[in-house]
């Protein structure tokens, strides 16, 4: 049993213990289900989505019975991660213990077939990070942004500024609506809200919903609260808001379906512009895959997660790598990084700049730039083999002193390893 499983178990004990009225767990229950929803992939033992429920639940059904007492401590525990505010994911509290209060637990006979998930329509993207039935690339280094600037672009999201000025006024805590199964505000609440924030009142609950997926807000079975991505933006934590920005991008799309993110994860890979024709493999299943993959890079273009190059050709802005890395990272895919280049020879540079991603060549170059004369840089580059256009070096060397940036330099090679790769993605 792992250290981060011994200390849920001991704390979800302690809790129960200490508790006005003591909640009912029984600790080889709790230690069966936590065990069980690890193996399932779970990243934390605080992490907790339908699915897991279910998934959970079909487990457990395999065995010849239950634990005594599995039921109840299962909605213990969701308890203690709702009254203790440990719950990570945004899945309502409410749902998630009417679903643990409803779900089968019948034993059934563990020779009985699993249900596979179909993966028809993310097998693209599973294939390319080496989780597919296909031979996989190695995947390429990306240049993340820094903090700050990606935290500057974020909020000039204004659905995700709605969702921050929701969070702040609704410190410290409102009511939920009762008698219902879903997370919403009181009717009268609904209507300050809205005059609050300068909106109509229909559009609090799309304003709330993407709160929640922030992590803007947080609910209890009663409440709702300020969350933990509330606190860390308001003290100013780097990447505060670039990292709301993502876990709620997929919320703000109002689309159904894992496409949007299907379309990010393909322009994160390639890391190049690509068309809509491109990219219509992505749709596959949809009754129009070419115009609804076109309606999702429309919805994403105006969110910033990507952005129009060309006439139907879109490519990942520096947000849109972002959500992609923070959720693959979430999910236990290890990413490669570009490391730090300041210290890099000119031959280095021009090597490693071979090996990323187009989209990245640019930034990478500017960021070599930035820490060096830019005459000396120039004849540097020279020296490492980078051909001038026209084959006029001077010209090269004038040009890079007067604006020594690297759309410069990409403007003024005639070939080699930068030119063909970076073009299509500018």
């Amino acid at each position: 049993m792992t250290d981060r499983l011994i200390s849920a178990i001991s704390d979800c004990l302690d809790w129960a213990r200490a508790t006005r009225y003591p909640a009912p767990v029984e600790t080889e229950a709790l230690v069966l289900l936590l065990g069980v929803h690890r193996d399932s992939g779970a990243p934390d033992p605080a992490d907790w989505t339908l699915d897991d429920v279910l998934e959970v639940a079909e487990t457990i059904r395999r065995r010849e019975r239950p634990p005594r007492g599995f039921r109840d401590t299962w909605l213990s525990w969701c308890d203690h991660l709702v009254s203790t505010g440990r719950l990570i994911s945004t899945e309502s509290p409410r749902r998630l213990r009417a679903m643990i209060e409803t779900v089968d637990l019948t034993p059934i006979d563990p020779a009985t077939p699993l249900e596979e998930p179909e993966f028809e329509v993310a097998a693209p993207l599973l294939d390319r990070l080496g989780y597919g039935e296909v031979d996989a690339d190695p995947i390429r280094p990306h240049l993340p942004a820094p903090p700050r600037d990606l935290d500057a672009l974020a909020e000039d999201c204004p659905l995700l500024y709605r969702a921050a000025r929701l969070a702040d006024w609704a410190a410290p805590y409102r009511l939920l609506r009762p008698d219902t199964e879903h997370d919403a505000l009181n009717d009268d609440d609904v209507v300050v809200a809205a005059e609050t924030l300068d909106v109509a009142p229909e559009e609090i609950g799309p304003v709330f919903g993407v709160a929640r997926a922030a992590g803007l807000l947080r609910t209890t079975y009663l409440h709702v609260l300020p969350g933990p991505a509330a606190r860390a933006w308001s003290r100013g934590r780097p990447g505060a808001a670039a990292d709301a920005w993502a876990d709620a991008l997929v919320t703000m799309t109002a689309l159904p379906g894992p496409i949007p993110f299907l379309l990010l994860g393909e322009l994160f890979l390639t890391g190049r512009a690509r068309s809509i024709s491109d990219l219509t493999h992505v749709g596959t299943g949809e009754d129009d895959p070419a115009g609804h993959v076109q309606r999702s890079l429309e919805v994403l273009s105006r969110l910033g997660a990507v952005e129009e190059t060309a006439p139907g050709r879109y490519r990942i802005t520096a947000l849109g790598d972002h959500c992609v890395d923070r959720r693959l990272r979430a999910s236990g895919i290890d990413l490669p990084r570009i490391p730090p280049v300041s210290d890099l020879t000119a031959g280095e540079l021009l090597d490693l700049a071979a090996r990323v991603r187009p989209v990245d060549v640019e930034g990478l170059m500017d960021r070599w730039l930035a820490v060096r004369r830019p005459v000396g840089a120039a004849h540097d580059l020279l020296a490492a083999g980078l051909p001038p256009s026209g084959g006029d070096q001077e010209a090269f060397v004038r040009a890079v002193d007067a604006r020594p940036w690297a759309d410069t330099v990409l403007a003024l090679i005639a070939e080699g390893p930068l030119a063909p790769d970076t073009e299509p993605a500018r």
